[in-house]
């Protein structure tokens, strides 16, 4: 069975790994960041994730969505909007290139 990332992360650089789900747990459970909702949250990482290409995150991060009660159709439109959001950035990305085409 494969490892997944972060069992390779705690193998090669345990202090590393370590960080992260202290990080992980402060963003989720310190009562003084809560202003945005758990389920936002994951919402967000679903779409962070599909947005920079990383399979493996986008997949958990939906296994604990879902796990915390987040619907199908709420994970969906995440996903319409870091399509959206990718498709934007690619425009901005290329705009420079269609000013040249423009001046020809």
């Amino acid at each position: 069975m494969n490892k997944t990332p972060m069992e390779l992360l705690k193998h090669f650089a345990p202090e590393f790994a370590q960080n992260q789900m202290e990080e992980k747990a402060f963003i989720f459970e310190n009562e003084k960041y809560q202003k945005v909702p758990n389920k936002c949250k994951m919402l967000i990482g679903i779409g962070v994730a599909a947005a920079l290409g990383s399979d493996t995150c986008t997949q958990m991060w939906t296994k604990m969505a879902k796990q915390n009660g987040v619907s199908n159709g709420e994970i969906v439109e995440a996903m319409n909007v870091a399509h959206y959001m990718k498709q934007a950035t690619v425009n901005d990305t290329i705009a420079n290139l269609l000013r040249i085409l423009e001046g020809e």
